[in-house]
């Protein structure tokens, strides 16, 4: 592939010319109704969490969904139980230390604010899949409501174990020592104790909204003891389970929270892909977007998120330029063949009997590592169902970080 005579790639770029849709109005995705119309479950993926633009532009399309086609819940790749209670339990609450203390560090941006500033968004609901913690305040404010909605019993019992929890959960992210272990051990038992304690005490009234907030409670229980169990395991193991844990949290949240709703997830691309790329099948790990293709196939739509230049930022925030110019590299294949941001759909409809497709050949594709970008070598249509293409982006505009925050770090 690294060989291609310039016949070959032109086809490729008349190829690309033909299916593409231009973004050009930010309230106008109207190019995606008949690809989505059918789809329960629409994934927006990207390649890095530090690019601005990236934000902007789902927010552009998810309120695009919401307002045309009902799409009323978004589901992030964040804590479940402190995204699902953000809106609930911090309502007086600015939107910036709603971003701050109920997401993960990557949305601590200026980007993230309409969904809390905005018209559009009040009637949105918004979620977390992940079974990783963000910050304690929702968890301060979960043991206030359990105490007015439910007893004390309970609460004083949460209570210790979270108090608890929040402790180790610091320690967790520099050392996992042997002591640690006993500890964190110890910890699960006592929430086991407590998910006997919630079940004994279910609220009657299924749907009302005492009862749904319980069962989001006994679900992010449960997560915690997984974020124990996984973080036990060591750093590999954790990229094996932690998939599998989001989409058992994504199947919860359609299945049982939000059942008969139609839903947006808004993740990296490592979760929305629809297949195991090579690395993936040698430690195991399988996506949130392997398993909604093995369960739901024809309910769900994924769109990777890609850019061909500009700057983006690490998980540090050291802010990198983006180095997509060789050949080999499907964003230098983009970049030729447009001028602006396009859609551009995978599918084989009506191009079945084409020999050369673009698409049909491997490429590389920058992802976000430890290090910044680094290639990775796949089949674009065997991982999405199409792309979003960027000509030049920007990091986001970073919140300055707390205190809490800095010791998370």
């Amino acid at each position: 592939m690294f060989f291609v005579r310039k016949k070959t790639r032109n086809s490729w770029i008349k190829q690309i010319q033909k299916k593409a849709s231009n973004i050009i109005e930010k309230e106008d995705y109207s190019f995606i109704d008949h690809h989505i119309k059918d789809k329960r479950i629409i994934l927006l993926g990207e390649n890095s969490h530090g690019v601005a633009d990236y934000f902007s532009a789902k927010i552009d399309i998810i309120r695009y969904l919401h307002k045309n086609h009902g799409y009323n819940v978004v589901v992030f790749e964040s804590g479940l139980i402190e995204a699902t209670m953000c809106k609930i339990l911090l309502s007086n609450y600015s939107a910036k230390e709603k971003i701050q203390n109920c997401f993960l560090d990557i949305y601590h941006n200026e980007e993230m604010k309409p969904f809390f500033t905005e018209n559009w968004a009040e009637n949105l609901q918004i979620c977390g899949m992940d079974i990783q913690p963000t910050y304690p305040l929702i968890s301060e404010h979960m043991l206030e409501w359990i105490r007015n909605h439910i007893d004390i019993e309970l609460y004083d019992s949460l209570k210790k174990v979270e108090l608890l929890f929040w402790e180790l959960d610091k320690e967790i992210m520099f050392k996992v020592t042997k002591h640690l272990k006993s500890r964190m051990k110890g910890v699960m038992k006592e929430y086991h104790k407590i998910l006997h304690l919630i079940d004994s005490k279910r609220i009657e009234g299924q749907g009302s909204n005492d009862s749904r907030m319980f069962e989001v409670i006994h679900q992010g229980i449960r997560n915690r003891v997984q974020w124990l169990e996984v973080s036990l395991k060591g750093f590999l193991s954790s990229g094996i389970f932690r998939g599998r844990l989001m989409y058992e949290n994504l199947e919860w949240l359609m299945n049982n929270y939000y059942k008969g709703e139609k839903v947006i997830v808004w993740a990296h691309n490592f979760h929305i892909r629809k297949t195991q790329t090579f690395i993936s099948k040698i430690f195991g790990i399988k996506s949130v977007g392997y398993w909604l293709q093995q369960n739901y196939p024809n309910d769900f739509y994924s769109i990777g998120f890609y850019a061909g230049s500009g700057t983006f930022a690490t998980q540090l925030r050291v802010e990198l330029e983006i180095d997509a110019e060789k050949k080999n590299h499907l964003e230098s294949l983009l970049n030729e063949a447009t001028k602006q941001n396009i859609f551009l759909p995978l599918n084989l409809t009506g191009e079945a009997a084409e020999k050369n497709i673009w698409f049909n050949r491997k490429w590389w594709l920058l992802e976000s590592g430890l290090m910044g970008l680094a290639p990775k070598i796949i089949y674009p249509n065997d991982h999405y169902d199409a792309l979003l293409f960027f000509k030049d982006v920007h990091p986001p505009l970073y919140f300055t970080r707390n205190v809490n925050e800095e010791e998370m770090e």
